[in-house]
């Protein structure tokens, strides 16, 4: 009797089982995720290794936005499944796990056969993908001091700078598909030139137009180095007259509108082939609209990442005089990093550099802010308990002054070159510009090595004493 009713036990467990399985193909060969999901849950609890079970409950995850159990479940599912790679491509690239990203879109593509037409989409999903890992090396430390989420269609009122850098208006467009665009148009601040996007077959590209006695020249194309068969917008040229910042979500951006920079080459009357400006300011989103004021010493910059449709985030950020990278062997540390989820707060008004903070204390009295490591930080020079350091502090401080001096002395070049007129006298200014720019290139790395060397003075004197 007793055998029987283990019989009848397991034929009635069976039978639910196999229900459970037919109930569950159903619900996900019909798209109902949800509830497909519940009981591919309740199948996983009885035969957790199945790769089946384990991929269509990823797969449910996928589509519902749960990105954490769907990495974890493709992983289980196993090889059997080649559109699992296809799918956990896109979830390590949304994660930021980009290298790991190019390698499960390579399985996938190696499943498909050359004529097959998804083949193209996903070479240039690797290319962006390899993009981004080489960017990921190479994280800047950015001092934020305010974001606010705000509308798209008026993002640029946001943008807090005054006329001397020129006046920026935005005004939508309707592209192939009820697309809607954004048209930027950037004037100078002297009102002789505007550098404006606009569609020509269905995509945006970049124009300029010079100011003539009662007209304006035809647009012409800025450069075949920034217009491409992408799309480019957003442009705002800097005070120097040479700097452009733009957006492209051409094939060396990371995913849609990237940040790029060039300077143009009065000598060879061409444009830099553009960089990405890299992360944090660009990610798998869109990323646009750069401006800085070199003067005031304050930036902004847009992007839709992590935001609902038709918001976009504003970030107010302190432009670093030398581009300083994130190192450390915290992976996660750098992704939060890269995605701008962790950062440094500051008020727009400070400068965290202690060096060039430095240069504005008129004796040693005052307050600084030195990071000697991870748990002290020097507010005050008599703080410093070796005589070493502080020989090397002064050195730093003079150093610093002289830096300054430099920076101002480019900053007043580049706002002479911007209102000046005469192309002759442009041309004659140019150079000088670029030969400022390589010596205080050159300073700040002097500045960035002699910061360490008191650091360096003051910490071996600190573990000689303990």
């Amino acid at each position: 009797m007793k055998s029987k009713l283990i019989v009848v036990f397991l034929f009635v467990t069976a039978s639910l089982f196999c229900q459970g399985i037919s109930q569950g193909e159903t619900y996900f060969n019909t798209k109902q995720y949800s509830k497909a999901r519940l009981v591919y849950e309740e199948l996983l609890k009885k035969k957790p290794n199945d790769g089946l079970f384990n991929y269509r409950y990823a797969r449910c995850c996928y589509e519902l936005k749960d990105a954490a159990n769907a990495i974890i479940h493709f992983e289980k599912a196993g090889t059997k499944f080649p559109l699992r790679d296809a799918y956990l491509g896109d979830l390590y690239f949304d994660s930021y796990r980009f290298e790991e990203c190019v390698l499960a879109y390579q399985r996938y593509i190696a499943t498909l056969k050359p004529e097959d037409g998804k083949l193209a989409d996903y070479q240039l999903k690797v290319k962006k993908a390899e993009n981004a890992s080489r960017l990921f090396e190479h994280i800047e430390d950015v001092s934020i001091s305010d974001s606010v989420v705000v509308n798209k269609d008026e993002f640029l009122k946001y943008y807090k700078f005054n006329n001397e850098l020129g006046t920026l208006t935005q005004e939508p467009i309707l592209l192939k598909g009820r697309h809607k665009a954004d048209k930027i148009k950037y004037m100078t601040q002297r009102k002789d030139r505007v550098f404006f996007s606009d569609s020509i077959k269905g995509r945006m590209n970049i124009y300029t137009s010079y100011k003539l006695l009662d007209s304006w020249s035809e647009p012409t194309s800025i450069s075949d180095m920034i217009n491409t068969q992408a799309n480019e917008n957003y442009p705002f040229l800097l005070a120097d007259g040479v700097t452009v910042y733009f957006a492209s979500d051409g094939p060396n951006s990371i995913g849609g509108y990237d940040l790029f920079i060039t300077r143009y080459n009065p000598s060879t009357d061409t444009y830099l082939a553009p960089e990405n400006v890299g992360m944090p300011f660009n990610s798998p989103f869109n990323d646009y609209m750069m401006v800085i004021d070199e003067q005031r010493q304050i930036g902004w910059f847009a992007t839709d990442r992590y935001q609902p449709a038709g918001k976009v985030m504003i970030y107010t950020f302190i432009p670093s005089r030398e581009k300083t990278i994130i190192h450390s062997e915290d992976k996660e540390y750098l992704r939060q990093a890269a995605q701008l989820k962790t950062y440094r707060k500051v008020t727009a008004a400070t400068f965290e550099n202690a060096p060039l903070q430095a240069n504005k204390l008129q004796d040693s009295e005052k307050k600084i802010e030195f990071v000697i490591n991870d748990s002290i930080v020097y507010t005050n020079v008599n703080q410093f308990k070796s005589d070493e350091a502080v020989k090397l502090w002064n050195e730093l401080y003079k150093f610093s002054g002289d830096l300054n001096s430099k920076v101002k002395e480019l900053s007043d070049l580049r706002a002479k070159y911007a209102r000046t007129g005469d192309e002759l006298e442009r041309a004659a200014i140019a150079p000088n510009i670029i030969e400022l720019e390589k010596q205080n290139m050159e300073m700040k790395k002097q500045l960035t090595l002699k910061t360490i060397e008191v650091r360096n003075a003051e910490i071996k004197f600190l573990l000689q004493k303990k």
